[in-house]
Formats: structure tokens, C-alpha cells, sequence
């Protein structure tokens, strides 16, 4: 399996979109027939959808690929077994035509975007897709769309975790175990830009690599490297937060055993709950609360210094291979090309 090269994931062209694309009646989409066992992804064609009142018609260049398309596939996430849909919670693209009552976007405006509850039809894995406007943002200046298309998920629960979950302020001590993955290395990022002192905890040299560029005081590998060792040296006094993005039962029990008292510790749905503590005030979030600080986490982008890390980037004709990708190691996130 070929994995575009970093320089070519992160060039700061957007992917090549033609105005006579809009010209056309019909969009290639990938969609999924029989949700389940059988479940697998097939290029169809299918109508340009029109928007109706507050939501808005996108023409889409990339799409985020994460964990949560793979459980859809199998049918886990309560996708229609009707008829086929279009997979891809997210994405981002230019807008190509808003519906009444919208005002915030306009046509040409460059977006990113969630499809929160999924509609036979309507997904990011296609090259047209509905967004209910509540649910669009304006991409941040300088962040190219193939990076802004992997904001909406990992990006909104980062943001949520470092302003909701942890309450992070200048000064603290902030462990993020998983500071590699796609929680972890932008949640590193708004912690830092918020005056935090961060502990990142990677996978992989290159997973340590990436969390010192991106600006962790410390950095290091989880898989090789003593955790504990690195927090006496990092917070002898205790830390204040901790967010843990990965499974590891032992490095979820020292996380928490270094927490001072009144800490605060936060882990996204999927993770299973670390151990308890009662002097403490741990918290898990999911979706819906990342949706709501998208809008935030685009302000502190657009602040920086920020960088979206895409660890592969494919063709949307070859989704097969990016679960193949997530899957094996990998840092950042996953997008596919939208043609």
C-alpha cells in the first residue's frame, strides 16, 4: 500500500476544484449497501441534493477518515440498512449554494463540516454533500482544506478537552497520553497556546518526534520510555490535568496516581474509564460535545501557530486502503481526496 510522502500531505495548495463541476447533475459518492458483516464501501452515482432551509450544498475536496467510519460500515452506529448511504462524518470543501435562512456562509467560502446525524444520501465520502449550517465553519486563514476536512472530529473534542473537560490555564502541568493520535497532537497545541506546560506521551520515535515539533516541553515514548520516571522530573509537585486518548491500563493508573489533589482528568467516549480517585474531578465526553467547539477551536487556529498533522492521504477510490492505514501506525490523521 502507497501513502502519499508528509510534504505532499501537508502542502499548502487546497486539493484542484473545477467551477464546471458544478455543471454537472449527478456526483460520484461511496457509499455502503449492506451495513454489517458483509458491509463494504462502492463508488455510486447519484442526484446533486438540493438545500433546503438552513442547510447548505458543499462541494467537498477532502474528507476525514477516522475509526467512527469503520464502525458505521459494520452497521454499529445506527446507519440505514434500506438503501445505500454515503459514509464520512466529515470534510471540507467550498461552499456551493446556502439555503434560507442561512447567513454566516456564502457562496466560495471555503468550509469544513459535520454531518452529525447520518441521511441515506448525504455524507463527506462524495463529491457533493448537505450540511445543516449549524454545523459548517469558515476554515481557518492558511490551513489548507485537506487539513481543515480532519478538523471537525479530533479538533472539537481537543478543543473541548483543554477548555471544557480540563479547564486548562496558563501555568498548568498537562499530561496528554496519546499526544500522537488525532486528539492528542491538537489538544497539545491548544494547551500550549492557552500558556500550559504539557507532557506529551507518544507512540512511536516518530510519534515523539512530532509532539516536540509541535511544542511539548517534554516528549516522550510511551512504548519505550518510563512514564513515571518522567513525571517526577517533569511535575514533582503533581499534575494539574490529564487527558488520555489511548487505552493502557498502566499508564492510565500512573496518570492518575500523579495527579495533585483537585486535578482534573478527562478521556473522550471509546476509552475505557481509568482508575478512580476520589479527590479528584474526572470526566468523559463525546461528539456532540466536541461539535460545539469547533467554532473555538478555528479562533485558536487561526491565532497559531497550529499544525493539523496527516499521517496518510488517499484518493476517496481507495477508502479500502485507508482503513488498512488506521489500522497500523500512524500519527495525525487520515483524509481522502475527493476528485
Amino acid at each position: 500500500m502507497h501513502l502519499d510522502a508528509e510534504s505532499a500531505c501537508n502542502a499548502d495548495t487546497d486539493p484542484a476544484f473545477a467551477p464546471d463541476d458544478l455543471a454537472a447533475e449527478t456526483m460520484t459518492a461511496m457509499a455502503v449497501a449492506d451495513p454489517g458483516a458483509r458491509g463494504a464501501w462502492r463508488p455510486v452515482d447519484m442526484p446533486i441534493p438540493a438545500p433546503g432551509r438552513g442547510e447548505v450544498l458543499v462541494r467537498v475536496l477532502s474528507a476525514g477518515f477516522g475509526h467512527w467510519d469503520v464502525l458505521e460500515r459494520a452497521g454499529r452506529l445506527g446507519a440505514s440498512t434500506a438503501t445505500d448511504f454515503v459514509s464520512g462524518s466529515e470534510g471540507a470543501g467550498t461552499v456551493v449554494e446556502v439555503g434560507a435562512g442561512v447567513h454566516h456562509v456564502r457562496e466560495g467560502d471555503r468550509v469544513c463540516g459535520l454531518v452529525m446525524t447520518r441521511r441515506p444520501g448525504y455524507g463527506f465520502h462524495a463529491q457533493f454533500t448537505l450540511v445543516d449550517a449549524h454545523h459548517l465553519w469558515r476554515v481557518p486563514a492558511g490551513l489548507p482544506l485537506q487539513q481543515a476536512a480532519a478538523l471537525p472530529v479530533d479538533g472539537g473534542l481537543a478543543m473541548h478537552a483543554v477548555d471544557a473537560a480540563l479547564r486548562i490555564a496558563p501555568g498548568d502541568a498537562l499530561l496528554v497520553f496519546g499526544a500522537s493520535g488525532g486528539i492528542g497532537h491538537m489538544a497539545l497545541q491548544f494547551a500550549r497556546l492557552r500558556g500550559a506546560r504539557v507532557l506529551a506521551v507518544a507512540s512511536g520515535r516518530d510519534g515523539q518526534a512530532l509532539a516536540e515539533r509541535l511544542g511539548a516541553d517534554m516528549a516522550i515514548d510511551g512504548r519505550r520510555h518510563d512514564m513515571a520516571a518522567a513525571l517526577r522530573i517533569f511535575a514533582p509537585a503533581g499534575l494539574d490535568a490529564a487527558l488520555l486518548t489511548a487505552d493502557d491500563g498502566p499508564i492510565a493508573a500512573t496518570a492518575v496516581a500523579a495527579l495533585r489533589p483537585g486535578g482534573r482528568l478527562a478521556w473522550p467516549h471509546g476509552v475505557r474509564p481509568p482508575p478512580a480517585r476520589a479527590d479528584i474531578a474526572a470526566v468523559a465526553f463525546g461528539a456532540r460535545a466536541g461539535a460545539e467547539h469547533v467554532h473555538a477551536a478555528c479562533r485558536a487556529i487561526e491565532r497559531g501557530p497550529f499544525h493539523l498533522h496527516l499521517g496518510a492521504r488517499l484518493p476517496l477510490s481507495r477508502i479500502a486502503e485507508a482503513v488498512e492505514a488506521l489500522e497500523g501506525h500512524h500519527l495525525g490523521r487520515i483524509v481522502l481526496d475527493v476528485p
